[in-house]
């Protein structure tokens, strides 16, 4: 079942869709967006699959007494999420 959401997105990305239609690759300009996020979709959940296994983990390292220090975790989130 489809359902419709509007969304903001590059202009980028925009004309990546267009040409996908124009060389016959998608139906339509939802279709290309579609499959552009499809594509993706496995990357992404590879991503949030790490990452909660990472906050389980530390979660069982809670309960079993270890202390984090403060602010400790979140620099190495965002270091390794910037990257």
């Amino acid at each position: 079942m489809s359902v419709t959401v509007s969304i903001k997105v590059r202009r980028e990305v925009v004309e990546l869709a267009d040409k996908m239609v124009r060389l016959g690759l998608a139906k339509s300009r939802s279709h290309a967006f579609n499959i552009m996020i499809e594509k993706g979709l496995k990357e992404v959940l590879k991503e949030v699959g790490f990452w909660e296994n990472i906050y389980r983990e530390v979660e069982e390292l809670k309960k079993q007494g270890f202390v984090l220090k403060h602010g400790g975790l979140t620099k190495l989130l965002e270091e390794d999420r910037s990257r």
